[in-house]
């Protein structure tokens, strides 16, 4: 570490006990705490943090022992060990760290000059103080993690910011609603910041054999995590919380579009859908709300009874459907609620002391869950709204735009909750959903950060209707995955149409039950609505109508088919979620560096993935029904289809409407 740009501290390092003093090249000497919280773990974290810092409690990181590192002064500098840990802090101006056998942490190189490892303070020009970490990137290995991104799963030649950021309905860029502060590579080595504010990396972008990471803040806590990606996760999820369990009736179908206007149109709804063969087994609704979601982007107000009258999901229940609400964590400027929680200082502030909107509408107001009277409030709103509407899941929207200089109750800035906000706001929907349902209960999120995926599902966010769309959303949810999420999901059909989106706003006007038109393009919903099957969580959504019985034939008949294969697999997908609760278990969407991760042909093979251990999906991301796609070792049996494949190899296959690139293990009937 060095302050400012010089890479070389001043003094070697030297041991102190169970600390790493280390003097900066601006004289500034800093302890550093070296403990080893799990075997393969090591963690770095500043004991003297400057003036004036305030730390505050972390939603992120779950209670990790303290074993002090061995520290060990050696002619090279100072070796740090435990169980399964190795490392050298090097002396010398050309210092740099070691970790584990290969790994070289500021990395000295003179090509590397550009990436300064080390602190620097706040000025007017950077208005938050920052760290910074290079990492020296080994020849020929992928880097993965980072939570979601719609451009692919290997991010090395690429810089990424990680800060969580409404996305407006856009696909293929390298923003994201939900990061996470995870990066490790097939090289071996893992590397976790523990922040809830932004991190900057550059992964290879600037020089191919280095990754700068920027971490914001004046605090510095980092794990170094070795093995390979199995090990890596599980030592993450470890740190950081598995997921809780879902009910099995969560891996059914969910139907959805943006949306249903009133009660009776959702029960004709589905039984136009029963009535066809096709399966549901939730029911999403936006629009159950006095105000319109898409002017009010807010959850101000309480149910329209007009369209939505007491008990009126009891008829869904009656057909075995369960039913879903949208929600989020604003409430509209200017409104009496709005006023109301202004009052009772409910809402996080500017620094003036007047309500801080979210950095992308002044008028949502966020409410402040780190206030216990303020959490107390909104939990008991939600578990309230659960018990009288009868329902069974959320839709748990936003989260997203926190301004970089919000105060919380506790002191916190909106930099260190920018991505954290979304995490501590899933743990009051998690609250509430056990108050109002005894743990029967599923919300779906889109925002978050590390430790969110205990909190399942999470879906990829507001993708357009398109095949680029589609091809931006496998890439999205596998990444999530490859950064700690077991349950995945998104919107099949994908969210909008430009056309649709315009009729929307219009439509929404009157609220008009059947108004809503069909919009997306038959091949491609068809073959998204397949993928959908395979996915860990089956859910139609869109600005258009989503319901199969809505398309032509022969999209009509195979979006069927899909479905009622759902629910063949969905004890399957149960079963294999249930065992990602526990140690050592897997998310359930394995992308190919997971699932084969000594297979370097696998790795290549970036949109596919096994679905659980004995399912291989890849799905059609173009007209026409052709797909490449690597086969493992082993028969696979298609599942929507008559075909056989055998691997290992690359193959070419044309799937006919009713037909997708969805394999069973030969020998594994996993309940079909």
């Amino acid at each position: 570490m060095s302050r400012h740009t010089d890479p070389y501290a001043a003094a070697g390092p030297e041991a102190d006990g169970p600390f790493l003093r280390v003097t900066l090249a601006s004289g500034v000497t800093v302890r550093v705490e070296c403990t080893v919280p799990l075997d393969g773990v090591l963690r770095l974290r500043l004991a003297d943090r400057p003036d004036a810092v305030h730390h505050h409690d972390s939603p992120v990181l779950l209670d990790a022992p303290r074993r002090p590192a061995r520290l060990h002064a050696t002619p090279e500098g100072v070796e740090i060990t435990g169980p399964g840990v190795r490392a050298l802090w090097e002396r010398g101006p050309g210092q740099g760290f070691h970790f584990g056998t290969y790994h070289r942490f500021s990395e000295p190189e003179a090509g590397i000059a550009p990436f300064r490892s080390g602190y620097r303070p706040a000025t007017r020009h950077h208005r938050t103080a920052s760290w910074v970490e290079t990492i020296h990137l080994n020849p020929g290995h992928c880097v993965y993690g980072g939570g979601e991104s719609y451009q692919g799963i290997d991010l090395r030649g690429r810089r990424r910011t990680l800060r969580n950021t409404e996305e407006n309905r856009a696909a293929g860029r390298d923003t994201a609603y939900l990061n996470m502060p995870l990066l490790w590579s097939d090289a071996g080595w893992g590397l976790f910041a523990h922040t809830g504010g932004p991190v900057d990396a550059d992964i290879g972008a600037t020089h191919a054999e280095a990754a700068r990471i920027e971490i914001e803040g004046d605090d510095l806590d980092l794990f170094l995590i070795s093995g390979d990606a199995p090990t890596i996760l599980d030592r993450y999820l470890t740190l950081t919380g598995r997921p809780h369990p879902l009910p099995d009736w969560a891996f059914g179908v969910w139907m959805s579009r943006s949306s249903y206007f009133t009660a009776d149109e959702m029960v004709r709804t589905v039984d136009e859908l029963q009535a066809a063969g096709c399966p549901v087994d939730v029911m999403h609704v936006d629009e159950w709300l006095a105000g319109s979601v898409l002017e009010a982007a807010a959850w101000t107000y309480g149910p329209d009874r007009r369209r939505f009258p007491r008990d009126w999901s009891r008829q869904l229940a009656q057909r075995g459907v369960r039913t879903s609400l949208w929600i989020n964590p604003y409430v509209k400027r200017g409104t009496p609620l709005g006023d109301e929680l202004t009052r009772r200082g409910y809402l996080i502030r500017d620094v003036y002391g007047a309500p801080a909107p979210t950095a992308d509408n002044p008028d949502s107001l966020v409410v402040d869950f780190t206030h216990p009277e303020a959490r107390e409030w909104w939990c008991e709103r939600l578990a309230a709204a659960l018990r009288e509407e009868h329902a069974s899941a959320v839709l748990a929207d936003f989260g997203e735009e926190i301004p970089a200089d919000a105060v919380f109750a506790d002191g916190s800035r909106g930099s260190q909750r920018r991505n954290a906000y979304g995490l501590i706001y899933q743990e009051v929907v998690r609250e509430a959903g056990l108050r109002a349902r005894a743990g029967d209960f599923t919300a779906i999120a889109r925002s978050g950060t590390a430790g969110s995926q205990r909190n399942p599902a999470h879906w990829a966010g507001d993708m357009p209707s398109s095949w680029s769309g589609l091809a931006s959303t496998v890439r999205a949810v596998e990444s999530m995955a490859l950064s700690g999420c077991s349950v995945v999901t998104h919107d099949a059909g994908g969210y909008y149409t430009p056309e649709s989106f315009e009729a929307a706003s219009v439509v929404r006007q009157r609220m008009t039950p059947d108004a809503v038109p069909t919009d997306v393009e038959p091949e491609l919903y068809g073959r998204w609505a397949q993928w959908a099957a395979f996915s860990p969580i089956m859910r139609f959504h869109g600005m258009g109508r989503r319901e199969p019985t809505a398309y032509p034939e022969p999209v009509r008949s195979a979006a069927i088919a899909a479905c009622r294969l759902r629910r063949r697999l969905a004890p399957y997908i149960a079963g294999c979620a249930a065992e990602a609760t526990t140690e050592g278990g897997l998310p359930l969407m394995r992308p190919m560096p997971l699932a084969f991760p000594e297979d370097r042909c696998a790795r290549d093979a970036q949109l596919q993935y096994l679905l659980g251990p004995d399912v291989l999906v890849a799905p059609v991301l173009e007209r026409g029904g052709r797909r490449d796609l690597y086969v493992p070792p082993g028969e696979w049996r298609q599942l929507l289809g008559g075909g056989t494949l055998v691997g290992p190899g690359w193959r070419e296959v044309r799937c006919a409407p009713e037909e997708f690139p969805g394999y069973v293990r030969a020998g594994r009937e996993i309940g079909l």
